[in-house]
C-alpha cells in the first residue's frame, strides 16, 4: 500500500522526479577547473563523424580515476551526499555507499549534439561543466510522462514539457540513470567541454531494510 500524504487545494505533483544542481565555486572550482583542463590534454579522443567526441573508450574506463582527478571526485562525492541527504536527511553512511563506475569527456563542436538516451541501470548519472558558453547545446531532460500525451487535458503540457538545464561552467547535474535525456545542437563556434559519469549505490541498505543482511 502506498504511503499517504496531505494534498492540498487545486494541482498536486505527485511523482516528482529529482533532478540535483549544484555549483563548484571559489578554490575548489579553480581547483577543478585545472585538473580537468590539464587532464583534457593527456586523453585520446576519437571523432566518429556525427554527434559528440568522446574520449576514447568512453563506457568501458573512468577516466577520473584512472588519471588521478582527486578534487573533480571530491566534488561529486560531495553533490552526492546532498542530493541524497536532500531526499531522506540524516543515512547511515556505513550502509548508503556508492562508487563512480564510468565516467568521459565530451567535446561538443559545431553542429553537433548527443542524441536522445539513457543510461540504462545506473542508480545515478551526472555531468559536469568544464567549457561552455552558455549557448552551446543545453541538456534536455525528456518528459517522463509522454505516455499520456494523446490525453487531450495534458497534451499541451507534455508536448512543451522537456526542460533544458542551463549551461555555465563548473555546474554539475545528477539524475536518475533511466531518465531520457539529449543536447540541443551547438550552433555556436565553440566547442563545449563537458565531463560525465554514472553511480552505482550499494544494495546493502535494501538487503538491510528487508532483514535479509
Amino acid at each position: 500500500m502506498g504511503r499517504g500524504f496531505l494534498l492540498d487545494m487545486g494541482i498536486n505533483p505527485i511523482f516528482p522526479l529529482p533532478i540535483f544542481l549544484d555549483e563548484a565555486e571559489g578554490s575548489e572550482y579553480t581547483d577543478i577547473q585545472k585538473e580537468l583542463t590539464d587532464t583534457k590534454h593527456t586523453l585520446k579522443f576519437n571523432d566518429s563523424g556525427s554527434y559528440m567526441i568522446l574520449n576514447e573508450n568512453p563506457f568501458n574506463s573512468n577516466f577520473l580515476i584512472e588519471s588521478g582527478c582527486h578534487h573533480s571526485i571530491k566534488f561529486i562525492n560531495k553533490t552526492v551526499d546532498k542530493f541524497v541527504t536532500s531526499l531522506y536527511g540524516e543515512y547511515d553512511k556505513d550502509i548508503f555507499k556508492w562508487a563512480i563506475l564510468e565516467s568521459w569527456m565530451t567535446k561538443t563542436i559545431k553542429g553537433r549534439c548527443a542524441r536522445e538516451h539513457s543510461h540504462g541501470s545506473y542508480d545515478i548519472s551526472g555531468v559536469y561543466y568544464l567549457d561552455t558558453n552558455g549557448n552551446d547545446g543545453n541538456l534536455i531532460f525528456t518528459n517522463t510522462n509522454h505516455n499520456l500525451e494523446s490525453n487531450m487535458l495534458l497534451h499541451r503540457l507534455i508536448r512543451n514539457g522537456d526542460v533544458a538545464m542551463p549551461l555555465k561552467n563548473g555546474k554539475i547535474f545528477l539524475w536518475p540513470g533511466q531518465l531520457r535525456h539529449k543536447t540541443l545542437i551547438n550552433e555556436t563556434d565553440h566547442e563545449r567541454i563537458s565531463i560525465s559519469f554514472n553511480i552505482t549505490i550499494s544494495r546493502k541498505r535494501l538487503f538491510a531494510d528487508n532483514g535479509l543482511d
